[in-house]
């Protein structure tokens, strides 16, 4: 089993990198984006996405210029590695948002359909913890679906190996 990871690791070294990198991203991302839902902006779901996401970008670009992408990103320019880190950060983060948005929504439909087909009263208390309890999984889902599209933008676009 051990081996079998271990080489499976080896052979896709990058992918594994990436991930590392991404893990410790989305754990900022997912804290500043949990603080400012619940604590600052009281409920604001695009607002408190978007700062945690922007939160996550500096761990992001430096892990992944540095460790994740290292053979290529040296033979690439700084300054034009940044600017298509935040085009293509720019890409995920529309595909982040839209995601979750969707995702929340669609989630605190069920609680809604639930609520009615159950005969329960409609109450402001229920109403406001279908939009709390929906926010958790819809931010992961939205940042599995933004990582996915982050490393293919960062793998053929931001780090792309030269031409030889």
């Amino acid at each position: 089993m051990i081996t079998s990871l271990q080489h499976l690791i080896c052979r896709h070294e990058r992918i594994a990198k990436f991930l590392l990198v991404g893990a410790a991203a989305s754990l900022v991302h997912g804290v500043i984006s949990w603080i400012f839902y619940y604590h600052v902006w009281g409920g604001c779901t695009i607002l408190s996405t978007l700062v945690g996401y922007a939160g996550g970008w500096a761990v992001s670009y430096i892990g992944n210029r540095l460790w994740s992408f290292r053979s290529v990103a040296k033979q690439a320019p700084k300054i034009r590695s940044i600017t298509r880190f935040l085009l293509s950060q720019g890409l995920s983060m529309s595909v982040l948002l839209a995601s979750t948005w969707l995702i929340q929504q669609l989630i605190i439909l069920y609680f809604w359909w639930y609520i009615i087909t159950n005969n329960l009263s409609f109450t402001p208390e229920l109403r406001q913890f279908s939009a709390g309890a929906s926010y958790p999984p819809a931010l992961l889902a939205g940042m599995l679906l933004a990582a996915a599209c982050s490393y293919l933008t960062m793998r053929q676009y931001v780090f792309k190996s030269p031409a030889r």
